[in-house]
Order: structure tokens, then sequence, then C-alpha cells
């Protein structure tokens, strides 16, 4: 092979999510090397990082939606990847990856690697029997923890070896100086030698944050100076607030929004709890052992690759807020182990899942299937 292979990267919407940022995080860090990325975005929903991969050099090409599948998105995107004259198509999430493989055979036959980020199995059966179907003819199935292989091989019934776990990445360069915590405890009306329990996440239902409330309702009593910071936006916000009303925990919790200063709220913190139904490899997780901060989570998904019991923080069962409660006060009473779990997962972080980490393994795979595909790797 000589020269450089274009990258199709497709997702259905660039808005702040897991997924996303990801994508955003690969395709700025392909860009000068053997791989020159492409990203499609099966939707106008682009902010926030549809204009910084704009900024960044990144070709985007946005499509049109009108309602949820259209057969013209379809033709669209097998016109733009023949117009793009691409060598391999990644799709980044389970929603793009029909339109991508319809678009392939459109476009003519090149290598396609599929992506399975959630381990949901009360999809449907028309969904599921979907994900069987592109994951049958694609050529490698991307997952982002070792959970989400064996989900994707017993669920979908994809062989293990056609399987790449490549966990998420994080760009480790904003966490390596966060502004002083005690200014950005004092500037959400923190009251100074508070202990600071947080949530960080989107405000939808399998995040759960109604269970975040649930475990500052059993924390605040046996804590009272404690403080509960939520940070993020989505359609359970308003009942959130409400919650936190009815529980009686309103003058303790602060609600900031999104925000793009998360490693300083993050550094504000004693500790990150997590609370979601389901999961693939969290974000929200990687980001607060960035920041030096324990974690407490339920057990679901990828939460048990990254949380190391005891070592990095604690591990709770999915239905248990009396469990959450527990874990949190013990840290929150004992900042000193909570200190030293926050450093163990810093060190680990640092060492293991950095976003040039992951665009490596991801690069090496394109390289590997387009190979494989001409007539050489034959």
């Amino acid at each position: 092979m000589s020269g450089r292979i274009r990258v199709g990267i497709v997702i259905g919407q660039l808005h702040r999510g897991g997924a996303e940022r990801q994508t955003y995080e690969l395709a700025t860090r392909l860009l000068g090397g053997p791989c020159e990325p492409f990203v499609y975005c099966l939707s106008p929903v682009v902010e926030p990082f549809g204009p910084m991969l704009g900024a960044a050099g990144v070709p985007l090409r946005v499509l049109p939606r009108r309602k949820s599948y259209e057969p013209r998105r379809v033709l669209a995107l097998a016109r733009l990847f023949s117009r793009d004259r691409l060598d391999v198509v990644h799709s980044m999430a389970n929603s793009p990856n029909l339109y991508s493989y319809l678009a392939i055979l459109l476009a003519g036959r090149r290598p396609f690697l599929a992506s399975n980020r959630a381990m949901d199995p009360t999809v449907s059966r028309t969904t599921a029997r979907v994900n069987r179907l592109v994951y049958r003819r694609c050529d490698r199935v991307v997952v982002n923890s070792r959970t989400g292989a064996a989900f994707t091989s017993a669920f979908y019934r994809v062989p293990p070896d056609k399987i790449d776990v490549i966990p998420n990445g994080l760009d480790i360069s904003r966490f390596t100086s966060t502004a002083d915590p005690a200014r950005t405890r004092s500037s959400l009306g923190i009251p100074s030698g508070s202990p600071v329990l947080g949530f960080v996440g989107r405000f939808s239902p399998e995040k759960r944050p109604e269970w975040f409330l649930e475990a500052c309702r059993r924390v605040a009593p046996r804590v009272p100076e404690a403080r509960f910071l939520m940070v993020g936006d989505g359609p359970c916000l308003a009942d959130v607030r409400r919650r936190a009303f009815e529980a009686a925990v309103d003058s303790k919790v602060i609600f900031t929004g999104f925000r793009d200063d998360t490693p300083d709220l993050l550094a504000a913190m004693d500790l990150l709890l997590l609370t979601s139904s389901q999961e693939g490899l969290p974000n929200a997780i990687l980001e607060a052992m960035a920041a030096g901060r324990p974690v407490v989570a339920t057990d679901v998904g990828g939460c048990r690759e990254l949380v190391e019991e005891g070592t990095t923080g604690h591990l709770v069962p999915p239905d248990d807020p009396e469990g959450l409660a527990e874990r949190a006060v013990r840290l929150l009473s004992l900042p000193d182990r909570g200190r030293s779990l926050g450093e163990a997962g810093r060190r680990r972080v640092f060492a293991e899942f950095s976003a040039e980490a992951m665009a490596g393994r991801v690069r090496d795979l394109y390289l590997r299937v387009h190979s494989a595909a001409s007539p050489r790797g034959r």
C-alpha cells in the first residue's frame, strides 16, 4: 500500500455525547497521518463538535434530516462516499450503522467497520435484526469495552474474532492544568470546607440522575455539611429539579447546566457518583479519574473495566441506592482515602486511556482492513 487512505467516519449527530466526542478526538488525531479523515453527520445537529471539527481542518459533510429514517439520506451518503473516493468507512454508533452499510452497497464495496457502544437487551426485534444484519456483513465490529464485546458476541451473534475492543480515549491535556478548586467552589456558592459529591452527564433516563438525588437524600443527614453538584443538561432536568425540592435537598444541590469547564468542576468535587442503568465505557468516569477524583459507580457496562474496586473507587449493584450512599459517605468522611483512590485513577487514565492511544489503535485497524481488501492483501 502506498499513499494515504481516505477514511469516512459516520455519526448520527454531533451534539454533546460520548460517541460524538470520540468522533472528534479520533478525526482530529488522524490529521497529517496515513489516514485522511472525512466526517459525515446524518443530521444538522452539529453543535458543538461540528464547528470544532471544521476549525481543526477536518472535512465535515452534513446531511439534512426530516424524519427518523429516510432513503434519500442513504442516496445522499452514497454520493458523498463516491465523490470523496473513500477507501474505508467507519460507522461510530448503532444509529448510523445501517445508513453506512446501505450507502456502501450503492457506492461500491469497500472495507466497512460498524460499531456497537450500547448494551441494551431490550431493543426491539426489528432493531436487533437490523444490527445483526449489519454486523454479519461488515468487515469488523468495534466496541469500547470487553463487556461490550461479550454482549455483542452473545446478543448479536457476532463471532468473537470479528470484534475489536478499542477503549475510549481522553484528551489528557484538558486535565493537566485546572482552576483553583477553592475559587471554583466559591463561584458556585459552596461554603469553604464542605465536602462535594458530584454528578456529570446527560440528564436522560439511562443515566438515572434521580438516583443521584436519592443518594443525596440519604447522604445529607449523615454528612450535613455536604453539597451536591450536578453538571449537565438534558430532557430529565426539569423533573430532577422537582425531585430535589420534594426530597428537601434543593438547598444543597447546585445545578450548573452544561459547562465547558468540566475539568475545573471535577477538580472542585471530592467524589463522582455515577448512577447509570446502562453504560458502554463512560467518559464521565474517565474524566473524573483524570481529574484525580475517586468514583462510586453502578456496576453496569464497562464500568468495572475502569473502576478497580478499592483501588480507584467502588462499584455498587445497579439497584442499590443505599450502597451508593454508604460508600459515598465513607469517602466523603475519609478525604485522605479519597485522594489516594483518585491519584491511582489519575495514573491509570494517563497511562492507558489517552486519545492518542485510542486514535492510534483505530488508525492501525483502518490500515489492516484496507491492506486486507487490496489486491496484494488478498
